[in-house]
């Protein structure tokens, strides 16, 4: 999984000087949210494994640009580092190569369908390389 090695989430996180606060108050739909002032990463606790990893990943990547605030650019950006971070590229292929649907795929990759969707959108727009 992922381009990032053998470093855990939290320790690229941590690398950048950020800390990860766990909790329970966030506004309903909100699973996470990088504060850059603060550099902090709060994520909702209590997620299942596949969003917390989700929610981790791409507040990395917020956390990575120092982004402030939420524009539609910066949340693409993070989507799209955030499939790419989750998603091998081999595992994918494999899993479309059985004709496994979206859901099926990200059940076999156990991330969200809405990774495996931005990672279609990425093949689609021509940035990944298509696996059929």
């Amino acid at each position: 999984m992922g381009e990032h090695g053998n470093a855990t989430i939290h320790d690229l996180i941590g690398r950048l000087g950020v800390r990860v606060e766990y909790r329970s108050d966030l506004p309903p739909g909100r699973l996470g949210a990088y504060v850059d002032d603060e550099r902090r990463i709060v994520v909702r606790a209590g997620l299942t494994g596949p969003l917390e990893r989700e929610t981790l990943h791409h507040e990395y990547i917020h956390a990575k640009y120092r982004d402030r605030g939420s524009d539609d650019a910066a949340e693409r950006r993070a989507e799209r580092e955030c499939a790419r971070m989750l998603i091998d590229e081999r595992e994918y292929a494999s899993a479309e190569r059985v004709g496994l649907s979206p859901l099926g795929i990200a059940r076999q990759l156990d991330v969200p369908l809405a990774v495996v969707r931005v990672y279609q959108r990425e093949i689609l727009a021509g940035r990944l390389s298509d696996p059929r």
